[in-house]
This record gives structure tokens, C-alpha cells and sequence, in this order.
């Protein structure tokens, strides 16, 4: 699988507004500021790119062509935090024009424009002064980009000219940062008053259209929007990594699809129910297509490791590519089959049902208090698993084993459910409690994880040993591994009752 074809680097800057005569002072005046290199001149000129809607400015996302400096080429801007952005560049040789996004570059944008076209929505010129400082730790610790800005909105044919000061971070650290701003303030500087140049471009346009962050505030509604955002946030992150088949890219996106469907099911009572069920089943499909290519993904790579740790006179006949090669070409077939669903309608369609729930008035209890909420849900998900693992001790066999899968699937939910609470609430000793339930919540299910994916193992082992023998090859390597997944199913169950017993004494303070 591939990495991506993009750099990528975090961006952390400052913004400031100046007037347009304002000098800037020397630097080597900010605390901790030894040195300051000759300013370099420079004339970047960049075409901002985002549907007729503004799709990917009210998120806070940019698509930009740049010529005219170093730094030359597609670029595409996510927000990490509020001063904080992750970048991703491409060269100008992946195509595309002042009229034109490249493939490429608009695929990674693609769960956000949703089919609808890019287009040039703004036209920004600057005249770049960089200065580079340097601090006793680091010889380019930040640099001062002065910029005299002159940007058109192609949208409603408007210009506006202004003058900007940007510390961004190189080799520095934030206390590097924070000192420069605070020096620039104190010599005609005022805090930055938009996010961006293309937000300023577009001015009002964007004011009336930017999507505001979910913000808790102390009431289980709030709580929850801001939890399901975070995961919503996830889905979106991992969209474009599967569709560069990054490693583990899969993965991360079944999980936060997962994460939603379970953690929308858990606090259902405070979502309108039939939206939520709607919801619900859309994620299911999403990720049943994503387990395909990820159970595919996961028994390539646990055969690889099991016939490389054999003798080399024990692995007999093609078995390694029957095992090996079959997986990896399912995975090859999902993952194509991914990448077409995630360019489809449905998948739209559910990304824009995920932005409904967010924006929707939430209901029933939601005006209670978050912690007391939220400790109920997390009460009534532990006495579900412990009734399933109550259960399942009593069993023995086939039957045990299929009780042991539902008290994974339990666990499971007990963990998103204590996730979501511990990322989201205010109250200290609530959301410690959280954690430590979802931690403990996750081992159990990680216990039982690995004994399932060797059930799941050993039934294709015994297919794929039936076909081999039909074929006339020789079998023997095939038993060795079922014999051998067979002890480590044994082996993976020892941790259980440590696991258990640790959920169940971190569940005792939910109470």
C-alpha cells in the first residue's frame, strides 16, 4: 500500500493586522530573538479554488495554485486547531490550471465538495518581505512574512488591498511564537482579524455561510454534538488516506464509522430517533464495505507472519500464495470497490445526513447535565456487558465461544460510549472515570478481538485447505497453521479474567 504522493507539514502561525506604513521593528528585539537574516523578496500569486457554495471555506479549508515563490504548487490547508493547519502540497506538474483543480489535488477534498464542481473563487497577490530568526536552540526558529495583499473575489468581482504581518513557525517551538507576537503587538501591530487571506477576499460572502464548532456547554446535548463531531471530523480525515490506500487507512476510517453508528446508538435518547436510525443504517453499510478490504487486509498479514515464522521444510506447495496472494487480492478488489462507493451519492448523501445531525436541536433529556447523562448511559451499557459475560461463563464450547463474541461486541460499545464521555464532559472526576472504564472497556474487547480474528482465520484456513486438496497439493502446511491458531486461540483467552475483573472494578465508580 502507498503512503501518498503529497508533502505534508503542520502549519502554526500568527496573524496580524498593520497599517500600511507601519514599520517593522527589529526583531532582534523580541526576547529570545538572536539574529534575523536580510529580508527576501518575493511575489506569490495564488488561485483560490471551492465549489459556488463555499463548501470548503465555511470549514475552513483552502485548495490554492501557487506560482511566484518557493513554495510553488497545489496546496491544500485543514484546520488542526484555532492557529494550527495541516498542509499538503503537491507540485505544479500534477496538472491543472488557473481554471482547473488536477485529480489529484480534488480528490483529497472530495468528501467535503460532495460532487459538486471547483471552481476559481478568488485571485491573491502578495508582495512577500521573509525575514528568518534564529533563537540560541534554533538557526531558523520562525519567520516574518510582511505582506502587502491584493485580492479580487472572482465571485462578485470585488477587490481589496491590505497589509499583513505572519509569524509562522519553522524550527521553533510556541514560546518562540508567543514572545515574537507579544514584541509585535507592542510595536503597531493588532491581533489578526480574519482566519485567512481568502476569508478577508471573500469578506461577507463567507460570514453568513462559516460553519461554527460544536462548543459543550454543560448540558448532554451539547456534550454529545461535540463528541459526534470529533468523530465526524475522523471519518472525514481518513477519507482521502483510503482513497491513496495509505497504510492502515482503512482501518481508521471503518473505526470512526464504527465509533459513530455505536456511540449514536448509545445516546440515541437525546437525537431525534428516526433520524438517528436512518443514520445508523447508512453507517452500517459504509462499514461493512470497509470490512471487506480491512478483514481481507488483517488475515494477509497474519498469514505472512505465521508462514515466515515456520521452518522453511514445513511450508509446503503454493501456500503462500493461496493464503498470502488470495487476501491481498481481496483487498485489492474492496479497496476498489471503496474508492468507487466513497465518489458515489449514497456516500454523499450520508456525509450530508452526518452535517444535518450536527446542525439538528437535540431532545429528550439533552438540557440535563452532561455528567449525570452521560454516567447513566455508561451504567446501563456496563450492565448489558455484564449480564453477556455473566452469560457466557456458565457456557462451555461452540455455545461459549458465540456468548464470548456478543460480550466483544459489548465491550465495544461500552468503550465508544466511554470515549465519547471522556472527550467531551467538563467535569473532571466524571470524565477521569471515563477513561478509565473506556481503557479497561478496550482491553476486553481487544482479548476477545484476538480470539475471534483467529476463529475467523482458521474457518478460511479449512476452505482454502479443501480447495488445495481438490487441486491435488499437498496439505500439511495448512494444518500446521489451523494447529497452531488453535493454541493461540487458547493463549489469547488467558487475559480475560485480569481483563474483566479490572472493567468491572473501574465500572464500581460509575455508580
Amino acid at each position: 500500500m502507498s503512503s501518498g504522493g503529497a508533502d505534508a507539514h503542520t502549519e502554526i502561525e500568527a496573524k496580524f493586522d498593520v497599517g500600511m506604513d507601519t514599520p517593522v521593528p527589529e526583531l532582534t528585539g523580541a526576547k529570545s530573538i538572536v539574529s534575523a537574516s536580510a529580508p527576501e523578496l518575493t511575489h506569490p500569486v495564488s488561485t483560490y479554488f471551492d465549489t459556488p457554495d463555499l463548501d470548503l471555506a465555511r470549514r475552513r479549508i483552502t485548495v490554492r495554485r501557487r506560482t511566484g515563490s518557493s513554495d510553488a504548487g497545489w496546496h491544500i490547508k485543514m484546520p488542526v486547531s484555532s492557529d494550527e493547519r495541516l498542509e499538503l502540497r503537491s507540485p505544479l506538474s500534477a496538472g491543472g490550471n488557473t481554471a482547473r483543480v488536477p485529480a489529484e489535488v480534488a480528490d483529497r477534498v472530495t468528501a467535503h465538495v460532495r460532487g459538486k464542481p471547483l471552481v476559481p473563487v478568488a485571485s491573491i497577490e502578495t508582495r512577500r518581505i521573509v525575514t528568518v530568526v534564529a533563537t540560541k536552540r534554533h538557526q531558523t526558529a520562525a519567520e516574518l512574512c510582511d505582506d502587502t495583499v491584493t485580492a479580487r473575489n472572482l465571485l462578485d468581482d470585488t477587490t481589496v488591498r491590505w497589509r499583513e504581518w505572519e509569524v509562522e513557525l519553522l524550527d521553533g517551538d510556541r514560546r518562540t511564537l508567543e514572545k515574537v507576537s507579544t514584541y509585535l503587538l507592542s510595536h503597531g501591530a493588532d491581533p489578526g482579524s480574519s482566519p485567512s487571506k481568502l476569508a478577508r477576499a471573500l469578506g461577507s460572502r463567507l460570514a453568513d455561510l462559516r460553519t461554527g464548532d460544536a462548543t459543550p456547554d454543560g448540558t448532554a446535548g451539547s456534550t454529545l454534538l461535540a463528541a459526534l463531531a470529533t468523530d465526524v471530523s475522523a471519518l472525514l480525515a481518513a477519507d482521502p488516506r483510503v482513497r491513496e490506500n495509505d497504510d492502515d487507512a482503512v482501518h481508521a476510517m471503518r473505526v470512526a464509522t464504527r465509533r459513530l453508528r455505536s456511540v449514536l446508538r448509545s445516546y440515541r435518547d437525546l437525537l431525534d430517533r428516526p433520524s438517528v436510525d436512518t443514520v445508523r443504517g447508512e453507517l452500517s453499510w459504509l462499514a461493512d464495505i470497509l470490512g471487506t478490504a480491512r478483514d481481507a487486509e488483517v488475515l494477509a498479514a497474519r498469514y505472512d507472519a505465521s508462514l515466515s515464522a515456520l521452518p522453511s521444510d514445513a511450508v509446503r506447495g503454493p501456500v503462500v500464495e493461496t493464503l498470502v496472494g488470495t487476501q491481498r487480492r481481496l483487498y485489492t478488489l474492496a479497496h476498489e470497490e471503496i474508492v468507487r462507493e466513497l465518489s458515489g451519492e449514497r456516500y454523499f448523501a450520508l456525509l450530508d445526513a452526518l452535517d444535518a445531525l450536527l446542525a439538528a436541536p437535540t431532545v429528550g433529556p439533552s438540557d440535563g447535565r452532561a455528567d449525570k447523562v452521560f454516567r447513566k448511559v455508561l451504567r446501563g451499557q456496563y450492565r448489558t456487558i455484564a449480564r453477556a459475560e455473566a452469560h457466557a461463563a456458565a457456557l462451555t464450547g461452540d455455545e461459549r465461544a458465540e456468548a464470548l463474541h456478543d460480550v466483544r461486541k459489548n465491550a465495544k460499545k461500552l468503550r465508544y460510549a466511554a470515549e465519547a464521555a471522556a472527550g467531551a464532559l467538563s467535569d473532571g472526576a466524571v470524565r477521569t472515570t471515563a477513561a478509565d472504564v473506556a481503557k479497561a472497556a478496550k482491553k476486553v474487547q481487544s482479548v476477545l478481538g484476538d480470539v475471534q480474528d483467529s476463529a475467523v482465520s482458521r474457518a478460511t484456513i479449512l476452505t482454502e485447505a479443501a480447495s488445495a486438496a481438490e487441486r491435488g497439493e499437498d496439505t500439511f502446511t495448512f494444518g500446521v497453521l489451523y494447529a497452531n491458531e488453535g493454541h493461540d486461540s487458547a493463549d489469547a483467552l488467558e487475559p480475560l479474567p485480569r481483563a474483566w475483573t479490572k472493567l468491572r472494578r473501574r465500572a464500581a465508580s460509575l455508580d
